[in-house]
């Protein structure tokens, strides 16, 4: 595993990389370091994990090898920029996995998804650190090489993988790699122009749908990472979902 991810540690803003073949959660073994990057990125990255994590304190099913499941500890000094990760990170699997399969029809479901036509591809964690000011750990985990029959029969109907829609594996460190980099550009990239890419990039913009309990249609997301919801005439601001779309 170790040589699968050397291309990580060349990069020159990495200033440390840990790598496991199996751990409880990257983002938890993150969370609890004893030390935190000072400019750059510190990666944890597993090959499974045996308690996974999602949004809301829903699990993660991350059990089976074949998934990249990763974590980036990062300094953020201002947690009022919070989106600003969430903006990068997404943008950064959305190229990654591109480069991949060009074709592929991909889109970033508001707030913490990335969507393979219907299906979800990938899931995001950004937590910040209990006690610690000025550090986010940003948790993702991307079905690549895994089989439609290895997802558990809860979520096989709304899961997908890079094996199931390309039909061929995948070098999972590669696609880290050029995660890991392109986060760092979009970082750098001024906030407006980094959200019009990801504004080009949305789940079903313009559509009806069901967030935190209100129905409206899905009108986009703010630079500051609301969403904008019509709901019965009015525009409404919500900061968090979920979102179900019912068309």
């Amino acid at each position: 595993m170790k040589r699968a991810f050397a291309r990580i540690e060349l990069l020159p803003f990495v200033e440390r990389v840990f790598h496991f073949d199996v751990v409880d959660s990257t983002n938890t073994f993150a969370k609890n370091l004893n030390a935190f990057p000072k400019q750059g990125l510190f990666v944890v990255c597993a090959e499974k994990q045996s308690a996974g994590r999602g949004q809301r304190q829903n699990t993660f099913f991350s059990e089976a090898r074949g998934g990249l499941f990763a974590s980036i500890v990062c300094p953020m000094p201002d947690i009022g920029s919070h989106f600003d990760y969430n903006r990068a990170i997404s943008l950064a699997i959305y190229d990654g996995v591109k480069d991949l399969s060009p074709g592929a029809p991909l889109a970033i479901k508001w707030p913490n998804d990335i969507y393979w036509g219907q299906r979800k591809l990938c899931g995001i964690l950004l937590e910040t650190v209990p006690g610690r000011t000025g550090v986010i750990v940003i948790g993702f985990g991307t079905n690549v090489n895994i089989a439609r029959k290895t997802f558990p029969d809860g979520i096989k109907g709304i899961a997908t993988s890079l094996l199931i829609e390309t039909k061929k594996r995948h070098d999972v460190g590669a696609l880290l790699g050029a995660i890991v980099e392109r986060f760092w550009k979009y970082l750098s990239l001024p906030a407006n122009a980094a959200h019009l890419l990801y504004c080009n990039r949305l789940y079903k913009t313009g559509s009806a749908c069901i967030a935190n309990g209100r129905t409206g249609l899905f009108k986009g997301v703010l630079q500051d990472g609301r969403m904008q919801l019509s709901a019965s005439g009015k525009d409404v601001l919500l900061s968090s979902g979920p979102v179900r779309f019912t068309e």
